[in-house]
C-alpha cells in the first residue's frame, strides 16, 4: 500500500502548513492590534513626520489696519518643542504675490521685531530668499531650546489693501477689502487653536473666514461680527493648512494702490516703456554714427584726386587724395608692377598675409633659381597620379636680393639642411610661419600702402570690439538684475557685434597703396582672362614660370597652368620649367598635361605643411463666486521651528 502511505504523508504535510499559515496570521492580526493605541497617541500628538511632537498650541495675531492702506502686524505664539529641541522658530513672509495677467504684487515689508516672553533666545535675523523675507528668532549657538516657548513678532507691511468690486461681494457694493492669510500653506507644524483680529478705523461691512487644506471653502470655527474689530478662530490645523480671512470697509477708508510688476524676470528687465525704447534707440543711433564716423575716418582707402587709377603723381609734385569711389575700372596690365613680388602683392589685394601668400614665395623662389621642388612619387604610378608629397632641394644659399621676409622663409625651410619634405615640415613649421606672416605684414607696411599695419589694424579693431561687448553684456545684465532697464544695455552690444564684424575691413590702404593695388588687378585680369594668341606672341620666353607664383598668390593657379597645357598640346614651344624635377621620361609638358592639378596640389599640400600647429604648442477677492477659500488671500508664508 505504498499508495496510501504516500497520501497520508502529503495530507499531513499540508495540514502543518495551513496551522503555520493561520499561526503567523493570528501573530500578525494581535501586533496590528496592539499598534492601534501607539498610532492614537502618535496622531493626539499632532506633531510631523519631520519634526515629532512639534506643533503650536495657540496662535495669536492682530492686523491693524491703517488709511493709508498698510497694516501693523502683531502675532505671538505658543510653539511646543515636543522631542525635538532647536535653535527657535522661523516665519516666512512673502514680498512678492502672482496676480493677473502675468503681474506679481509686491509687499514692502519694514519696521520687524521679535522677542520671546518666556525667555527663549530671540536674536533676529532677516534675509531676503526670492519672494520672501525669512525671519528667525533664536541663537544658532543654541540648539537645545526645549518645552513650549513663546514668541512675537512685529512688522509692518504697505499697500495691504484692495479695491473690490460691486460685483464681488454679497451685498453688491463696492468697497476696501483687506483680503489675506494670515497662515500661509509653508507653515511645517500643527497648529492647536488661532485667534486672528483686525482692527479698524471703521466698521467693517461683511467679513468672512477660511481654514482648512489649500482650496477648501470650509469656514472657520468663529467669525465675528462686522465691527471696527472682528476676530476669527479656527483650530486643528495640520501642518501646511492655510487661514483666509476676509474684512470689507466703505469704499474710499483706504488707499488701496497697489504696487505691483511684471513676474517674469526676463519680460520685468526688458521693460518696454517711451522711456527705455526712446533711451536705446537714441544710443543705437548715436553708437552706430559713431561708429560709421570712425570707420569712415580710420578705415577708408584712398586714392589720388585727380589722377587715373594705376597712377601716381610725378617725382616731387604734390597730389591730393581723396576716399576710394568704388566701380572703379580695372585697366589690364601685362605684367606685374615692377620690382613687386607675388607674396607683396597677394598680401596688398586682400590685407591678409596668408599662408597663400608664403606657397607663392616658395614657388617665387624656385622660379628664381634658389630652389628645386621636386615631385615624390613611382615612376609605375598612372599618369595623372597627384605626387606623394614634394622635396624642397636647395640650389645656392638666399642673398640679399630677397626682401626680408623672403629671406627668413628660405632660412627657416633649410635650416642645417640641404633638402626637405613637405612632410618633413608638417608640425614644425608653425611657429616660422607666424614669424614670415608678421615680417610680409611689415614690408607692406613699411612700403607706405597702409596707413598702419593691417594685422596691428584688426587686432585693434577687434580688441575694442570685444571689450564694448563684453562691457554691454555684464551692464545689460546687471541692469537686468536690479532694474527694468536692461533694454538701454543692448546698444552697446549691438553697436559692439556690428563693430567686430566689420573687423576685416579695419585694414586702410594709402593713396599710393591703391595705386599698386590697382596695377596689381590689372595684372590679375591679364592672368585671368590672357589666351593662347596672345601667349603665342610670348614664345620662347617662360613667362608661365616667371608669372605662376603671382597666379598662386592671387588664387587661380589652375587657370594660368592650364592655359599652357593647352599651348603644348597645339605644338607650340612652351619652356620647361627647370625648377620642377620630374620623373617622367619625354617633354615636360607632354608628360605633365595635368601640370596646373599638381601645381594646385602642391599649394594645398605647401600651405597645410607650413601652417599646421607645432606639437605641443598651444489677486482676487473673498468675498466673489469662487474666490473665496482657504489660502486664496494675499500674503500668507510660511516657517515653523529651526
Amino acid at each position: 500500500m505504498p499508495s496510501l502511505a504516500l497520501a497520508a504523508t502529503a495530507r499531513s504535510t499540508v495540514a502543518a502548513a495551513i496551522r503555520v499559515v493561520m499561526v503567523a496570521c493570528v501573530c500578525a492580526l494581535v501586533l496590528a492590534v496592539s499598534a492601534l493605541p501607539a498610532a492614537a497617541s502618535a496622531g493626539d500628538g499632532a506633531g510631523s513626520d519631520d519634526y515629532p511632537g512639534r506643533e503650536v498650541l495657540q496662535w495669536d495675531a492682530t492686523y491693524a489696519l491703517q488709511v493709508d492702506g498698510s497694516v501693523d502686524v502683531r502675532t505671538e505664539i505658543d510653539f511646543d518643542f515636543g522631542d525635538d529641541p532647536g535653535h527657535g522658530v522661523v516665519f516666512t513672509l512673502p514680498t512678492a504675490q502672482p496676480i493677473e495677467d502675468g503681474y506679481e504684487r509686491l509687499f514692502d515689508i519694514t519696521d520687524v521685531t521679535a522677542e520671546s516672553p518666556s525667555g527663549a533666545p530671540d536674536d533676529l535675523a532677516t534675509e531676503a530668499q526670492g519672494g520672501s523675507l525669512v525671519v528667525r528668532i533664536g541663537d544658532e549657538d543654541v540648539d537645545d531650546v526645549s518645552g513650549t516657548q513663546t514668541y512675537v513678532i512685529t512688522y509692518s507691511v504697505a499697500r495691504a489693501m484692495n479695491s473690490t468690486e460691486a460685483s464681488e461681494t454679497e451685498s453688491g457694493i463696492a468697497g476696501d477689502e483687506f483680503f489675506w492669510n494670515p497662515i500661509g500653506t509653508g507653515w511645517e507644524t500643527p497648529i492647536r487653536d488661532v485667534t486672528i483680529t483686525v482692527e479698524s478705523p471703521v466698521a467693517a461691512t461683511e467679513v468672512a473666514c477660511f481654514a482648512g487644506p489649500q482650496g477648501t471653502t470650509d469656514a472657520c470655527d468663529a467669525v465675528g461680527d462686522p465691527a471696527p474689530s472682528v476676530t476669527f478662530e479656527a483650530s486643528g490645523l495640520e501642518p501646511g493648512e492655510p487661514v483666509t480671512i476676509a474684512a470689507l470697509y466703505p469704499a474710499g477708508t483706504f488707499d488701496t494702490t497697489a504696487r505691483t510688476r511684471i513676474e517674469n524676470d526676463i519680460v520685468r528687465a526688458f521693460a518696454i516703456t517711451p522711456w527705455t525704447v526712446g533711451i536705446s534707440v537714441a544710443m543705437l543711433a548715436a553708437g552706430l554714427g559713431a561708429l560709421a564716423l570712425y570707420f569712415r575716418r580710420t578705415a577708408v582707402d584712398r586714392q589720388y584726386a585727380e589722377l587715373t587709377p594705376g597712377l601716381g603723381p610725378v617725382s616731387g609734385a604734390d597730389a591730393g587724395t581723396r576716399p576710394v569711389a568704388g566701380g572703379q575700372p580695372v585697366a589690364v596690365q601685362f605684367e606685374p608692377p615692377a620690382g613687386l613680388r607675388p607674396g607683396q602683392l597677394g598680401t596688398l589685394l586682400d590685407e591678409k598675409a596668408d599662408v597663400r601668400d608664403v606657397t607663392a614665395t616658395i614657388v617665387d623662389q624656385a622660379v628664381r633659381g634658389y630652389l628645386r621642388i621636386d615631385p615624390v612619387g613611382d615612376e609605375q604610378e598612372p599618369e595623372g597620379t597627384a605626387p606623394r608629397d614634394y622635396t624642397l632641394v636647395k640650389l645656392r644659399e638666399g642673398d640679399d636680393a630677397m626682401p626680408a621676409y623672403g629671406r627668413t622663409l628660405f632660412d627657416s625651410i633649410f635650416d642645417g639642411r640641404e633638402q626637405v619634405t613637405l612632410t618633413d615640415l608638417k608640425a614644425t613649421f608653425a611657429a616660422d610661419l607666424a614669424k614670415v606672416q608678421k615680417e610680409l605684414y611689415a614690408d607692406v607696411t613699411d612700403r607706405g600702402w597702409f596707413h598702419r599695419n593691417p594685422q596691428t589694424a584688426r587686432v585693434t579693431w577687434a580688441s575694442i570690439a570685444v571689450v564694448g561687448l563684453v562691457v554691454g553684456v555684464i551692464g545689460t545684465l546687471v541692469l537686468a538684475a536690479n532694474s527694468r532697464w536692461a533694454l538701454v544695455g543692448l546698444p552697446v552690444v549691438i553697436v559692439s557685434i556690428v563693430a567686430l564684424a566689420l573687423t576685416g575691413a579695419a585694414p586702410a590702404r594709402t593713396a599710393e597703396g591703391t595705386k599698386v593695388l590697382a596695377q596689381t588687378k590689372g595684372f590679375k585680369l591679364f592672368l585671368e582672362t590672357a589666351d593662347g594668341y596672345r601667349l603665342r606672341f610670348e614664345e620662347g620666353h617662360d613667362i608661365f614660370s616667371q608669372y605662376l607664383p603671382y597666379a598662386i598668390a592671387f588664387g587661380i593657379a589652375d587657370k594660368w597652368s592650364a592655359k599652357f597645357a593647352a599651348l603644348a598640346q597645339e605644338g607650340y614651344d612652351v619652356p620647361t620649367p627647370t625648377w620642377y624635377g620630374a620623373y617622367y621620361g619625354g617633354g615636360f609638358w607632354l608628360a605633365h598635361q595635368n601640370f596646373g592639378a599638381q601645381m594646385q596640389d602642391f599649394t594645398s599640400l605647401a600651405d597645410a605643411a607650413i601652417s599646421t600647429p607645432t606639437a605641443g604648442a598651444s489677486g482676487g477677492s473673498g468675498f466673489s463666486s469662487g474666490g473665496g477659500f482657504s489660502g486664496g488671500g494675499s500674503f500668507g508664508g510660511g516657517g515653523g521651528g529651526w
